[in-house]
């Protein structure tokens, strides 16, 4: 019997892992009252595991309120790629394994995302370039996903202790 998540992706480890998987990101206008040079400020607050998958990202409008405003942007996914393995193992086994969200914005608007990564170096790339990337926690589907291509991708480098060179037997050492 093989079991179904919520994604669609089948639970079973013969089953090769995908290397992509869709996801929505939801935005919203956080109000900081303690700044006195602006309102508040757009932030993503959550990363939704699967969505709707038609290549073209969408973004509408959850709730606008007096207080604040939620989008929820659709259409993006998440790509994993083997060569970044070791990434997605430290993100995977750290204290809060995260999702980041690399996003564009126009002075005023919303967040616009357009790069969903679970890997460290590609989100402190973007960081390198000032681009904004937001931190929010990996959702369990995601958290599954990644553990998974972990499995199946990663293999950990033995660590190899230097030995040093001992200047006595060398006969090239220092001269006498």
């Amino acid at each position: 019997m093989q079991i179904q998540w919520s994604s669609g992706m089948p639970d079973s480890l013969t089953t090769p892992v995908p290397d992509a998987f869709a996801v929505s990101v939801i935005v919203e206008f956080v109000e900081t009252p303690d700044n006195r040079w602006e309102d508040g400020r757009w932030q993503v607050t959550g990363v939704v595991a699967g969505g709707q998958d038609s290549g073209g990202a969408d973004d509408r409008e959850l709730h606008a309120a007096a207080y604040g405003r939620q989008h929820l942007h659709t259409g993006l996914q998440c790509r994993l790629y083997k060569d970044d393995a070791e990434s997605y193992y430290f993100n995977i086994v750290s204290d809060n394994p995260s999702v980041f969200v690399i996003c564009n914005q126009e002075a005023g608007e919303p967040l616009q995302p357009f790069i969903v990564t679970l890997g460290y170096g590609e989100a402190t790339s973007y960081m390198e370039t000032d681009e904004i990337v937001e931190t929010v926690v990996m959702p369990p589907e995601l958290y599954r996903w990644a553990e998974r291509f972990v499995l199946e991708h990663y293999v950990p480098e033995k660590r190899r202790k230097r030995k040093r060179d001992n200047w006595k037997e060398d006969t090239h050492g220092p001269h006498r």
